[in-house]
């Protein structure tokens, strides 16, 4: 035999035995800790913490996030924990831990003498360390007030503290406490969340066999997460499961059945990967509202949001279709634009879908509430919104025909052109928005004063930085996609502006209300010029640019909207129930393409989405909806 093989079996004999002199340490300590003032000398010597604080703990929980139908779809949290009483726990979660963790826990005392004797036979005849025997109530008191440290005076702190905790707490109480503290891998504090992570339901809702998953993890919550390795995983389920039945916590049948059913793991983690803007936009509206923003990672509310789950299944759809059709268009292109896509229904303003890029991993920057982009053609109903407010209507003429403007200053001459310098003489209000006539809207700008404009963007929240000259009729500010889609929403409720609403309850874990949302609606604009402009915009689908959305069968409105250079496209859309607005772009203002307008770009993602999306919605008139609803 090696020199290096006699050092591993002393150094592993040595281990042996001083894991059988702390365990017998603490056999020897145990009637002093009862009661005798040797026992409380050793507790004030070692600062033993009181285990009376425990009255008193709260544990970080996790915020959980819900969609419209009540689904959770996400969490927020800096430890994923959620409370859960141990009366609302099945019996066979918490014997399934009982039976791999500590079988004896309700007859022994904090410590498990009898498990410590076996514990030390068991090591001796197999000449190695195996086995353990600390019980549920060990653990706990490690977790609460311990470090990791493997020494004598951690033992014997941790063989103390578990008999005061005995001592001061019923067993369903430690229980109660270890299963809401115990971690499960995967960022789970505890079975509720880790029941949410792994099977996308309560804890008392486990079957059998999900529930000695979850006390499976125990061991090693890493290297056993049935995401890793799905095989070891089944394997100590399994050991689990046979544990419960040597403890005859269920019987044969019962073991026998179980262990051949599969590991089905539910598909959460889709929810927060297709939700992350939406996500990340709630995070942002606590932070800003709330008197202590770190409260939202650790008091484990319940957030009743406005998200619509399968809208926002459609609308990647319709974004991954979209972009494909772009690439096709643009092979030589190596990078692809960003979309932004916001669906927001009309009554209530609630914010149905909110998708701020097409990949939230690798691209968190959310341009849905962020980003500031030219809107182009797609500000015009403003324009035309503000000449109706003035006494125009949609059959006055307008002269379209090229224009130039000669700054006084600096001489320098401005010619705005219409899309393929196309011109189309004396046309009415109504074709020029039809067309998006650039010439024509410059001139009815100059007409109904810049000033009114900024003034209507402003009453329609749109808080942009106006540069009040002309070229603001060709769009030439900067505006937030959420802020546009609002504004639209505004002309499609009558004129009454709604904030966006992403919110609509939150309570605490207990149930108490914290915030409700309430409908808070302003007139703006009114009812007559807001179903003006609404009529006028129908127009643009029925005969104008965005006349490929007329083979939807419903009554819509909408506007494009591109660019001067190609780096922006919109389309801007509704329904008398539901808006949807698409923007198509790159970050860094790269164009698009020579032909790539908001009719090209962004209307086809509008239409896939909506052609699903209106399905859920029903089939009205907006002068049906004036009389019937507003």
């Amino acid at each position: 035999m090696s020199f290096e093989n006699i050092e591993i079996i002393n150094y592993t004999i040595f281990r042996m035995y001083a894991r059988i002199i702390k365990l017998a340490i603490i056999i020897i300590l145990i009637p002093a800790i009862l009661g005798s003032s040797f026992g409380y000398a050793l507790v004030n010597y070692l600062e033993i913490p009181d285990v009376k604080q425990l009255e008193s703990y709260k544990p970080k929980s996790a915020t959980r996030l819900y969609a419209d139908d009540g689904t959770m779809f996400a969490e927020i949290f800096t430890e994923k924990r959620i409370p859960i009483p141990i009366t609302q726990m099945p019996n066979h979660l918490k014997n399934a831990f009982i039976a791999i963790e500590d079988v004896r826990f309700y007859k022994h005392f904090g410590v498990d003498l009898r498990g410590i004797g076996r514990a030390i036979f068991r090591n001796l005849f197999k000449g190695q360390i195996t086995e353990g025997a600390s019980t549920i109530t060990q653990q706990l008191a490690r977790n609460l007030y311990l470090t990791r440290e493997k020494t004598i005076k951690r033992k014997i702190e941790e063989a103390i503290l578990a008999v005061q905790i005995e001592r001061t707490y019923s067993k369903d109480e430690i229980l109660n406490m270890y299963l809401n503290l115990i971690y499960l891998g995967e960022g789970a504090y505890g079975v509720e969340a880790a029941s949410y992570t792994y099977f996308h339901k309560s804890a008392s809702e486990l079957t059998l066999e999900e529930a000695a998953m979850l006390a499976a993890l125990t061991k090693s919550p890493s290297k056993l997460s049935p995401f890793k390795n799905l095989a070891k995983a089944k394997e100590r389920r399994d050991l689990v499961l046979w544990k419960m039945y040597e403890a005859q916590f269920i019987n044969r049948k019962q073991y026998e059945e179980a262990i051949k059913k599969p590991i089905t793991l539910a598909p959460f983690r889709a929810y927060e990967k297709k939700t992350g803007y939406f996500i990340e936009y709630i995070k942002q509206l606590l932070e800003d509202h709330a008197e202590n923003p770190q409260d939202i990672y650790i008091k484990g509310f319940n957030i009743n949001t406005t998200i619509n789950l399968k809208l926002t299944e459609y609308a990647y759809e319709a974004i991954e279709k979209g972009i494909e059709g772009y690439r096709q268009r643009n092979p030589k292109k190596s990078v692809l634009p960003e979309v932004a896509l916001i669906a927001m229904e009309i009554k209530t303003g609630d914010i149905k879908v909110l998708i701020g890029g097409r990949d939230f991993s690798t691209s968190p920057f959310n341009r849905a509430t962020q980003a500031k982009r030219q809107p182009g053609s797609a500000f015009k109903p403003i324009i035309y919104l503000s000449a109706i407010e003035q006494g125009f209507n949609p059959e006055q003429t307008l002269l379209d025909a090229p224009i130039s403007f000669v700054n006084p200053y600096t001489k320098s001459i401005w010619q705005p052109r219409n899309y393929k310098n196309e011109y189309h003489g004396y046309v009415t209000m109504r074709k020029a928005l039809e067309l998006s006539l650039n010439t024509a809207t410059v001139r009815l700008l100059e007409k109904i004063g810049i000033d009114n404009v900024i003034d209507l963007a402003k009453r329609l929240n749109i808080n942009s930085k106006f540069e009040p000259n002309l070229s603001l009729a060709l769009g030439a500010t900067e505006v937030v996609p959420l802020e546009l889609a609002a504004s639209y929403a505004t002309f499609a409720r009558g004129g009454i502006y709604i904030e966006p609403v992403a919110i609509k309850k939150l309570t605490t874990t207990d149930g108490e209300l914290i915030y409700e949302h309430e409908p808070d609606e302003k007139r703006v604009v009114s009812e007559e010029a807001a179903y003006t402009i609404v009529d006028m915009m129908k127009g643009v689908i029925k005969r104008g640019t965005a006349k490929a959305a007329s083979s939807l069968p419903y009554v819509l409105a909408g506007k494009t909207g591109t660019t001067n250079d190609f780096k922006d496209a919109w389309f801007v859309g509704f329904s008398p129930h539901l808006l949807c607005l698409v923007w198509v772009g790159y970050d860094k203002g790269e164009v698009l393409g020579p032909k790539e307008s908001g009719a090209t770009a962004a209307l086809p993602i509008w239409i896939e989405f909506m052609s699903k999306a209106l399905q859920l919605y029903p089939n009205d008139d907006f002068i049906q909806m004036e009389k019937e609803e507003f």
